[in-house]
């Protein structure tokens, strides 16, 4: 029993010395996977920039979406696996297109808004909106993404003619005054009442002596 208890702690031992022995080759494998991970992430990243065209005047479906993919190859590879801007060398490509890719969209809104507008001879205050939305979609594609005249061409003059065109706003009402009030009648004058007064007495006595005579003198 005692060779065999013996045995038992011997075999124990071996094996918790082979497991401590591969534990430092697994973790260095997990490490290497994890690696090589982030590696593959950032050459996808890149490969993908490199698809994203450098020069472009408009917007087709396959610029959208190189750009896109692009973008959400290196989120992936910075969120997901630690990679760092340094990763990506024509970052800076990616960033420019995105960029160029929102200016053009804003133009195109832009001129796209401008079209809507009716002839100047057919302009009324109906219109208005219209031609008040093309120019909010202007400005921001000028002041924002510096659009310039010849990015609008002929649409700006389209634009100002238009605004011209329009009526002169009609002013909004002045709001009427509330009605003054009607001042309360003047109440008779205090020379007034009291001469009211004194013939009332005067009156009241008048007719009391009468009285007081007939009573002393029926006859």
């Amino acid at each position: 029993m005692k060779k065999l208890a013996k045995s038992g702690i011997i075999i124990m031992l071996m094996v918790g010395l082979l497991v401590l022995a591969g534990a430092p080759q697994s973790v260095q494998a997990t490490g290497g996977s994890s690696d090589a991970n982030k590696e593959s992430a950032i050459e996808d990243a890149n490969r993908a920039i490199s698809r994203v065209p450098k020069h472009f005047r408009f917007v087709d479906p396959f610029i959208e979406s190189a750009i896109k993919e692009a973008r959400s190859l290196v989120d992936t590879a910075i969120d997901d696996y630690g990679a760092a801007r340094g990763d990506f060398p024509d970052l800076g490509r990616l960033e420019a297109a995105e960029k160029q890719r929102k200016k053009i969209n804003a133009i195109q809104a832009a001129r796209d808004a401008i079209d809507k507008i009716p002839p100047p001879g057919q302009i009324t205050e109906e219109h208005r909106g219209i031609i008040e939305e093309a120019r909010r979609l202007a400005n921001i594609a000028i002041e924002k993404y510096g659009a310039t005249d010849f990015d609008l061409c002929w649409r700006l003059w389209v634009l100002e003619e238009a605004e011209e065109k329009l009526p002169e706003p009609k002013p909004d009402p002045e709001p009427k005054p509330d009605p003054e009030p009607k001042p309360d009648p003047d109440p008779l004058p205090v020379t007034g009442a009291l001469t009211i007064k004194i013939m009332i007495g005067l009156l009241l006595t008048g007719s009391g002596l009468l009285f007081f005579g007939k009573c002393r003198n029926p006859f």
